[in-house]
């Protein structure tokens, strides 16, 4: 049976949020090998970004640089980076020739989907299988993303992602979501989703997604270890893949992703912690841009009552940009 669910690990790219993406190249090779020994589909391994390279951080210039944290033995890991179209120079990306990254992910806000489309283009036009991921997928209407849809199905790109930004999804919001990507996308472009843990769902809207999926398309969930990513953090991948095996649909190799997390990821998070918190579940409850939550949390003597009468005030037109 061909395999129609892939996981995709971001927690060099995500969770790079929580330590400016300086994780070591040590430590970066180490925790990449621990992924392809747990034979996790995909793994994310930084930004493509205008930046001074530093040998240290998960943020690269171009394929050539990436090409210092990949294993010789990849076996069946492909390898993924991610690019906002306005923080990268396209022209800095080398054509595709297999030896480093095979999917680039492309993001884009809802007042630039036209650029960030162009850069779509010119992405797949270098070889690249291209996600788009369309920041804040909860602030389109239906109608919006039906257009989006459209625009989408011309250009053909790998995947199209549910991308819940500001952590607000709720089961019903994802069944009206879903339907209109899997009823309306083209059957050959696969349908990504990544989940944030504002309101401590993401387990179990990943659940929802894998177990409605569509054995006649591709698709795949993203994830990091522990959950790592900025306050409160992504779906957990040692959860879904446990889920995963459980349920027949996946073969990991739990205990190499134990290790990563033991060996890397504690101490992380244990300088700078991440995890649910009530003001981040209240900017998720209005679907706002986590910084409004940052800037009143830094406020230092705001309750949670005053937090969230705040944040019900905010203008729709202000919600998307701190």
């Amino acid at each position: 049976m061909t395999k129609t669910i892939n996981l995709l690990d971001c927690t060099l790219r995500d969770g790079g949020y929580i330590n400016d993406w300086n994780f070591g190249l040590n430590t970066t090779r180490d925790i990449i090998i621990k992924l392809v020994n747990s034979n996790i589909d995909l793994v994310e391994v930084g930004f493509l970004r205008n930046c001074e390279y530093d040998i240290n951080k998960s943020l690269f210039n171009n394929c050539k640089e990436i090409e210092n944290v990949l294993p010789i033995d990849r076996k069946n890991t492909k390898f993924v980076a991610m690019a906002m179209h306005n923080a990268y120079d396209i022209n800095k990306l080398e054509p595709y020739d297999g030896k480093t990254i095979e999917f680039i992910r492309v993001t884009f806000h809802d007042y630039d989907i036209q650029e960030g489309l162009e850069f779509v283009k010119k992405v797949k036009d270098k070889g690249y299988k291209v996600y788009c991921n369309p920041i804040n997928i909860m602030g389109y209407s239906d109608e919006q993303i039906l257009k989006l849809i459209s625009q989408i199905n011309k250009i053909k790109p790998y995947a199209f992602s549910i991308v819940d930004t500001f952590g607000s999804m709720k089961l019903r919001d994802l069944i009206r979501i879903y339907s209109l990507y899997e009823h309306n996308l083209d059957k050959n472009i696969a349908i990504g989703i990544h989940l944030h843990e504002n309101l401590s769902m993401a387990f179990y809207l990943a659940q929802y997604f894998i177990e409605n999926a569509n054995p006649q398309r591709k698709y795949s969930c993203d994830a990091s270890l522990l959950g790592m990513g900025r306050v409160p953090g992504n779906l957990c991948i040692e959860l879904i893949v446990d889920y995963m095996n459980s349920t027949g649909l996946g073969n990991y190799n739990i205990n190499s992703i134990f290790d990563a997390i033991d060996e890397h990821i504690v101490k992380l998070k244990k300088i700078n912690p991440w995890g649910y918190n009530i003001t981040f579940s209240l900017s998720a409850k209005y679907n706002l841009h986590r910084n409004y939550a940052e800037f009143l949390l830094n406020k230092g003597k705001l309750n949670s009552k005053q937090i969230n009468q705040i944040l019900a005030k905010i203008a729709p037109n202000k919600k998307n940009c701190f």
